[in-house]
């Protein structure tokens, strides 16, 4: 049998040339909320949706923006709300005056009250999911290498080696019930 060498070489994998972070996201997401949905058919009706509206190109190259997770959020809500339902809001957009520790306390408070219910956020690097936290970690379902980060990485200013919060970039998302027509 011959021997195989890879001379030290990696294979490009998934993200690494790709910038569909923001829409796995919500594939993720979603998933967490309600496992027995089929991720694949759910990509494809994000990726048409995003093709309609947005330029996909520039979703593969530079990512999504915050404005654009907005509309597909709301594309899935009014679409799948019946069989895979959930609510989201953004609970810091509008707000002023937090600091990153309070913000990530209210994040933990709200994802320790019930388990159905994840956070969706971007950094400056990553959209992610983050399905708990502690009083050090922030626990992710990432489709890249986030497994757990300190929460003092975290900050709403740049800081370098650091992540930076994004008030508009930070989503509750919770699992909804669902109709008695279609359970």
């Amino acid at each position: 049998m011959k021997e195989k060498h890879n001379r030290g070489l990696r294979p490009a994998i998934q993200g690494d040339l790709d910038a569909l972070c923001g829409i796995y996201s919500v594939v993720n997401a979603l998933y967490w909320l309600h496992p027995g949905l089929r991720r694949k058919p759910l990509f494809r009706a994000l990726v048409s949706f995003f093709s309609q509206h947005y330029d996909i190109a520039d979703c593969l190259i530079t990512g999504t923006e915050s404005a654009q997770l907005d509309a597909l959020l709301n594309f899935l809500q009014s679409r799948r709300e019946s069989r895979w339902p959930f609510h989201f809001h953004k609970p810091f957009a509008q707000t002023r005056g937090l600091t990153t520790r309070d913000i990530l306390a209210q994040c933990r408070n709200w994802l320790a009250q019930h388990p159905d219910r994840v956070v969706l956020l971007g950094d400056q690097y990553h959209w992610s999911v983050v399905s708990h936290m502690d009083s050090k970690w922030m626990y992710f379902f990432d489709s890249g290498s986030y497994t757990r980060v300190r929460q003092r990485y975290w900050s709403l200013r740049a800081r370098p080696g650091g992540h930076q919060l994004f008030r508009q970039a930070i989503w509750f998302i919770e699992k909804g019930e669902a109709d008695d027509e279609n359970a």
